[in-house]
């Protein structure tokens, strides 16, 4: 009956036509070494927590399917084990007689509360087979893989996932221990204990601590045997036997004794100082410790350790640690400081495990590579790149590996440098941790018994065998250490990478630093100096990819996480960093993660990007651009997702322009080359006074007096607007810099430096013409013309409110959308395309709209005016000039349909999906119901396209196809007589037909999962062509259709050109 349930949800909801792969602990004879690389890890994972199997989207495991028995407890250890992948969303949970579908992001429970039984909370439930199609409709997998599914107001945040809740649980245990007076100096010692508390939980769940190895030490002192058979006060039932750990800690000699015993069997780096800790670390230490990791009271009853399972936990959570123990600080928002000044965080799994898919390919494992994390923190890439060879020699030898296989692999192809001391620990522990995971406890215990030990893995005077260095907690900067110290120069000198990968620091972490940030800073910075490394701002991103290609040998390959500013700033010093660095390298992949900063990095708000790329010269290949874009599966899973509409192409020789990255990351080719045609016209540079323009004052240290400021009054900064009346104050008596007073007073133009993005502005540029005297803070630009004639003034006013302005500025901007959503004076605002042409129709049509607009402030209605226009009327009024004013812009610059479309629909759609890209109207529904109005507008156009390529009196038609539970649109469109009247109509129950339509024409069969995972296709045949898409109003716009119409007709004059050459070999 059990397996009934399942059965029918993998059938009825279908989600055996997706990836969903059984669960299994080693790699299987029918499983691919690629799927075996990707998903292995999880498969295993999911075994341990008793799911039968795992549904992925990607390779992320977002489903799990497991039974159990009927009680309520057996049904809360089911949860609580798959609770603790941390990974997964949903839980189909099947019971006798019962199917019930959990949510993995919600809190825990207890399996054996003492008070009262605890209840799940369930998102659906049923007790017959033949229900699941029915009831369970909306879990079907296309609306799974389209993310709608969790768009649903019930799946809330990701707060109490296991990996969050645990980063969450550390910080109290941390804060708790810190308290009680393990602070300042002696903070690494609540560091090692909670370290070594999860080592001991860990190897207590996996069973190789078990009842003999606790007994053999406590028969070494008087009293301990009772201790471990006598309950602590509020323990957890659910400690049961496996946490004797929990009774250790009552006592403080049998605890260290415990501690010493392991350093004996275990040896390596991860039990060091072992006695002077004990100095340190008193008995009331050890009993908070053992309350928070398994009391029932307070605050210890809010945490989960009771839940955590850390023999099915993913190893790589162990890493979190480094969020919690890098900084000393105590205070969160020192850390934070700290932190930021560091340009250190946290690496989420799913990001590590990212780039080591890039990278670590099985063409590349295959050379056995050495892989070097330059900046390791706590070893989450050196962990994931560890695992994923594991998984490559067990595919390839069919059997897990040896202890000394594993050794080997630690000691030859695994190494990293990290600056931080005991996070280069927390690295070796992480390492030792996923070591001991391919062991199974037998055979861990064999080795303790025979006196097989782990490798020291740090860096140390140690000559033995045992001792690898393979970590340095040093500064992969400090070439002079290096080179002067033999063992270092072997294993990190010039050349010693196949594959360089990680997270290195990312901006300058400033004046304010502390002395030790500041000193990794300047040995960076006398590195780039000595060796004649450009970088811009000072950049340590920058400055890491440089050294990458010093540590990597020639033809070897680098993934790493920057900031965007490697690409995107362009600064002269920036622009001759990327040349240096291209110099050497060739790229090869770049995903943009801007749009979903965010929701990786929550403390970090600098844009970043994954690069990979290789130590060669420059080919003429091109570059995959990738560009992540907020989607609901992204948001409300955290999962790295890409459909093919997120991929550019760049090549090689346009790497080191900075345009082209920020043009692509929202924009498509004819953006770009729409831009490059802009670029024929005259600046605003050319027609301004620039020593009489420029911005207004600052305030700032206030260390100077206004002075000549005085007699102006201040512009307040929140009345500025395009419209309206104005507001001014008093200036400041003191301020730092009085800006360049020519812009004051007389005829300017007053500019708003940072883009309006409130009250549904979203993106405008407010500017003014103004000749009243009053002068204004920084936050603004004044601009005076050369010949400073009122019509030139109001032209350029008017191309600033238009549309062209707000696409133009977007797609040029450094700092637009990235950081700090402005546009800069020089090198972005002067270089804004102008036409001043008195002649032209078009300018006397902008200055009357300009006229317009600016005279237009009518007196709203209210209970003293009631004649007066209501608010929306007015702003009604002002979006129709604005309209027409567009038009007129558009003429002046003589732009045809394409290119108004491509501003168009940038404006109505692709920046409001910027700002709102979960529930606004770009990604709504194209074709909703019956009405076609949206997508009929890109069918026309398409077809117009092709129009041209027919036969005298023959024109495309198209119906429409729905598909994919509504997620998924199909235009197909057959070749008709120019007659037959245009009429878009919905075929009905036609989908199964469009699939196979689309198999038939394609080399590799494509079922309703990769289309919505490619999120394209293009099927072109002899009886018409195919396009789908999601069903979202971004996928289906003007610059879209002429876009697919030109892809569809390169795709059949390729085809004819081929079968043209089979007919003539024939």
């Amino acid at each position: 009956m059990r397996m009934g349930f399942l059965d029918a949800v993998y059938t009825g909801l279908d989600y055996q036509n997706g990836v969903l792969l059984n669960t299994s602990d080693r790699p299987q004879p029918n499983q691919s070494a690629e799927q075996w690389l990707d998903k292995g890890e999880w498969l295993a994972a999911g075994r341990r927590a008793g799911a039968e199997k795992v549904f992925f989207v990607g390779n992320n495991p977002l489903i799990l399917f497991s039974s159990c028995g009927g009680k309520p407890e057996e049904k809360i250890k089911a949860f609580n084990k798959a609770w603790s992948l941390a990974r997964p969303r949903l839980l189909f949970l099947a019971s006798p007689g019962k199917l019930t579908v959990y949510d993995l992001a919600q809190k825990p429970v207890q399996e054996n509360a003492r008070d009262k039984q605890p209840d799940l909370k369930w998102l659906a439930t049923l007790n017959k087979v033949a229900d699941v199609t029915e009831v369970l409709r909306e879990y079907h997998r296309n609306q799974v893989e389209s993310g709608r599914l969790f768009a649903d107001k019930r799946f809330g945040d990701l707060k109490n996932r296991a990996d969050k809740a645990l980063i969450r649980d550390l910080k109290t245990v941390r804060a708790e221990l810190i308290q009680a007076g393990l602070s300042k100096e002696k903070v690494r010692f609540a560091h090692a204990l909670i370290g070594r508390s999860i080592f001991i939980r860990y190897l207590e769940d996996r069973g190789v601590l078990d009842r003999d190895y606790f007994y053999a030490i406590a028969r070494q002192g008087k009293g301990w045997t009772d201790i471990l058979e006598s309950d602590p006060p509020a323990l957890l039932a659910t400690s049961g036997p496996r946490s004797r750990y929990a009774r250790v800690l009552g006592d403080q000699e049998f605890t260290y004794a415990l501690f010493r015993k392991l350093a004996k069997d275990f040896n390596g780096d991860m039990f060091p100082n072992v006695e002077e800790e004990r100095e340190k670390v008193t008995q009331k230490h050890l009993r908070l410790t053992q309350d928070l990791l398994y009391g029932n009271a307070g605050i210890r009853g809010k945490l989960f350790f009771f839940a955590y399972r850390f023999d099915i936990i993913p190893l790589d959570l162990i890493s979190a640690i480094y969020e919690e123990f890098y900084h000393p600080e105590t205070k969160d928002d020192t850390k934070k400081k700290k932190a930021r000044q560091d340009g250190a965080y946290y690496t989420p799994p799913v990001l590590a495990e990212f780039v080591l898919s890039r990278v670590l390919t099985e063409g590349v494992l295959k050379k056995n590579p050495r892989v070097l994390d330059p900046a390791c923190g706590s070893g989450i890439f050196l962990v994931e790149a560890f695992r994923r060879i594991v998984r490559y020699r067990w595919k390839k030898k069919r059997e897990a590996l040896t202890f000394e296989e594993l050794k080997a692999i630690l000691k030859e192809q695994i190494a990293g440098i990290e600056v931080n001391e005991e996070a280069a620990r927390i690295a070796a522990f992480s390492l030792y941790l996923s070591l001991l995971h391919y062991l199974e406890p037998p055979a861990i215990s064999h080795l303790i018994k025979n006196g097989e030990k782990l490798p020291n893995l740090l860096v140390s005077n140690g000559r033995s065998e045992n001792h690898y260095h393979s970590i340095w907690a040093g500064n992969s900067f400090d070439t002079d250490t290096i080179e002067s110290n033999a063992t270092l120069k072997e294993h990190f000198g010039q050349s010693c990478a196949d594959v360089v990968v990680g997270n290195p620091p990312w901006g300058d972490p400033g004046t304010k630093a502390d002395a030790e940030t500041k000193e990794r800073q300047g040995i960076l910075l006398r590195w780039c100096e000595k060796n004649g490394k450009p970088i811009g701002d000072k950049e340590p991103s920058q400055a890491f990819l440089l050294r990458s290609v010093d540590f990597l040998k020639t033809k070897g390959k680098a993934g790493l996480l920057v900031s965007a500013g490697v690409l995107f700033k362009h600064s002269p010093t920036s622009q001759e960093f990327r040349k240096t660095w291209l110099d050497n390298a060739k790229i090869e992949e770049i995903f943009n993660f801007s749009h979903v900063r965010r929701l990786f990095f929550k403390e970090a708000i600098s844009p970043f990007l994954a690069v990979f790329f290789t130590k060669q010269n420059r080919d003429d290949s091109l570059i995959s651009y990738w560009s992540a874009k907020q989607v609901t599966q992204t948001s409300k899973n955290q999962a790295v997702i890409f459909s093919l509409y997120d991929r550019q192409f760049v090549k090689q020789d346009k790497t080191a322009n900075s345009l082209i990255w920020k043009e692509l990351w929202f924009g498509r080719d004819k953006d770009a080359k729409f831009i490059d045609y802009l670029a024929v016209y005259p600046r605003l540079f050319d027609f301004i006074d620039r020593g009489s323009s420029g911005r207004g004052f600052q305030v700032a240290a206030r260390d100077k007096d206004a002075g000549l400021l005085k007699k102006f009054k201040q512009l307040s900064i929140g009345s500025f607007s395009r419209y309206g009346e104005l507001e001014f104050e008093e200036v400041p008596d003191k301020i730092h810099r009085a800006g360049n007073v020519g812009i004051y007073d007389g005829h300017r133009l007053i500019i708003k430096r940072g883009v309006s993005e409130s009250n549904g502005d979203q993106g405008k540029i407010h500017a003014r013409l103004e000749s009243t005297p009053f002068c204004f803070r920084h936050t603004f630009y004044g601009i005076k013309l050369q010949a400073p004639v009122e019509w030139k003034y109001k032209i350029i006013l008017g191309i600033l409110w238009s549309s062209l302005a707000r696409y133009y500025f977007f797609m040029i901007s450094s700092n637009w959308g990235l950081w700090h959503h402005e546009i800069h004076l020089d090198d972005e605002l002067l270089q804004l395309p102008i036409v001043l042409d008195r002649d032209q129709s078009s300018t006397s049509e902008i200055i009357k709209y300009v006229d317009e607009l600016r005279k237009y402030n009518p007196e709203p209605y209210s209970v003293m005016n009631l004649t007066g226009p209501t608010g929306e009327e007015i702003e009604q009024t002002r979006r129709e000039w604005e309209s027409k004013l567009d038009e007129a812009v558009f003429d002046l610059f003589g732009l045809n349909d394409e290119q108004r479309d491509l501003i168009h629909d940038f404006c109505e759609v692709t920046l409001p999906f910027y700002y709102q890209p979960i529930g606004g109207e770009a990604s709504s529904e194209a074709v909703k119901g019956k009405n076609f109005c949206w997508i009929e507008k890109y069918a026309k156009i398409f077809c117009k396209r092709w129009n041209a390529y027919l036969d005298e009196g023959s024109e495309l038609r198209a119906c429409v196809h729905i598909g994919a539970d509504g997620n998924l649109v199909a235009v197909e469109f057959t070749i008709d007589d120019k007659k037959t009247p245009w009429k878009l109509q919905s075929e009905k129950e036609s989908w199964g037909g469009v699939l196979k339509k689309i198999s038939k024409a394609l080399p590799q069969p494509m079922g309703t999962s990769q289309i919505l995972l490619d999120g394209l296709v293009h099927v072109v045949t002899n009886d018409g062509i195919i396009v789908v898409k999601r069903n979202e109003k971004r996928f289906w716009t003007r610059s879209l259709a002429r876009e697919d119409a030109d892809a569809t007709l390169a795709k059949r004059m390729i085809d004819t050109r081929d079968a043209a050459r089979e007919s003539t070999d024939a």
